[in-house]
């Protein structure tokens, strides 16, 4: 005798857009916030990097670079029903215009119940009516599996390992994407005992000399600085090893600098810069920047590092990235870990963070698929 189909207990929809997060319709952005938690929680085993509801929002209400259609898996009263899993559809608008950037989650206690899939294909149909041709996709883990675990997953090009067994990875596996490089993150604990950020500071200004000045401060950039920023992101963008990443270079000018303040400080958060000097044109050479939420003292996320060409061989990245630690660590004494992220083949970045006592700490799986070849996983 066959087994009658359980009818689900979700149902799926495009959630309300709201302005603000107290306003009915925000219900949206507040469940989203609350599955991505308990995901990472289950899957990581801390909460670090999920988005808030303010970031979800902020995202939402800033379309000039990306459009985000979003689906959710809710249950319960519609006025406010409970949100079980999501998917976010992230569209680039001014490059990388062939990118279509897939988010799915589902709560660890509603998985295998398709909803996932069914996410999974409103969205693929989304990307096609819009013309996209290349899907890209990560999967965070916490740990990297030893290389000659039965499960390790090599990328295509680069170091490092992803356990093909992880829910995320089985699931865009099955859905086509495949594994192109795998991103590192590490983790520096704080604070660093007494005079360890001095040491650092000390060696790297003894190789740069008297031909290099660092300035720091904390967001807004002073005005001087900001189209040489916009030209540092853009090679930061030109240079950053990608593998076999689609990835076009992303176009950085000043309005696009004061853009991600302006974000920052939207989602209660604040860049904290430093920045080298070529004493001789008064052009910057080089820039590091550490990202921090005022709501959440004890973590801050590392960001770009980027040298120009012409200026490295000078113990500038060191430079940078010693100075801004110490600055930060005047700013922030409560701050208890700094998060970074790598690309397994980016080797000189990961040789940096490494004698600053960063530590690996799990990662990201890239994942890319044409997307002709992304295969519909609903039964529907």
């Amino acid at each position: 005798m066959s087994t009658p189909a359980t009818t689900p207990t979700w149902r799926l929809l495009e959630p309300p857009r709201a302005d603000r997060l107290d306003a009915p319709d925000a219900w949206a952005y507040h469940g989203i916030a609350a599955v991505e938690r308990e995901v990472a929680l289950a899957d990581l085993g801390h909460d670090d990097f999920p988005p808030r509801a303010v970031d979800i929002l902020v995202g939402d209400l800033h379309p000039e670079r990306a459009r985000r259609y979003r689906w959710v898996a809710v249950e319960g009263d519609d006025g406010a029903p409970r949100v079980v899993g999501h998917g976010v559809l992230l569209l680039p608008v001014t490059d990388n215009r062939h990118l279509a950037v897939v988010r799915i989650a589902v709560l660890p206690s509603h998985r295998r119940q398709g909803i996932g899939s069914a996410i999974a294909d409103r969205l693929r149909r989304v990307a096609l009516t819009e013309g996209r041709t290349t899907v890209f996709a990560e999967v965070e883990f916490a740990a990297e599996p030893p290389a000659d675990a039965p499960d390790a997953l090599a990328p295509a090009e680069g170091a490092g390992h992803v356990s093909a067994d992880l829910p995320g990875m089985r699931f865009a596996r099955r859905a086509g994407l495949r594994l192109e490089i795998v991103s590192r993150r590490s983790v520096l604990d704080t604070p660093l005992p007494d005079g360890v950020v001095d040491g650092f500071v000390a060696e790297a200004a003894a190789h740069a000399g008297d031909a290099y000045r660092v300035h720091t401060w904390q967001d807004p950039a002073p005005q001087e600085w900001v189209a040489q920023l916009a030209g540092l992101e853009q090679k930061l963008s030109e240079d950053e090893p990608n593998g076999g990443l689609a990835l076009e270079v992303e176009r950085w000018d000043g309005e696009r600098i004061r853009e991600e303040e302006a974000k920052r400080a939207e989602r209660g958060k604040s860049g904290l810069v430093a920045v080298a000097e070529h004493v001789a044109t008064g052009t910057l050479a080089g820039m590091t920047l550490l990202v921090f939420a005022h709501d959440r003292p004890e973590l801050t996320d590392q960001d770009s590092t980027v040298v120009l060409p012409e200026h490295r061989g000078h113990r500038l990245g060191m430079l940078l990235k010693a100075v801004n630690l110490r600055e930060h660590a005047r700013l922030r004494p409560g701050t208890r870990r700094i998060s970074t992220w790598n690309n397994e083949t980016n080797a000189p970045m990961l040789a940096i963070n490494t004698a600053l006592g960063f530590r690996p700490a799990g990662g990201s799986a890239e994942l890319q698929a044409t997307l002709a070849d992304v295969v519909p996983l609903s039964r529907t």
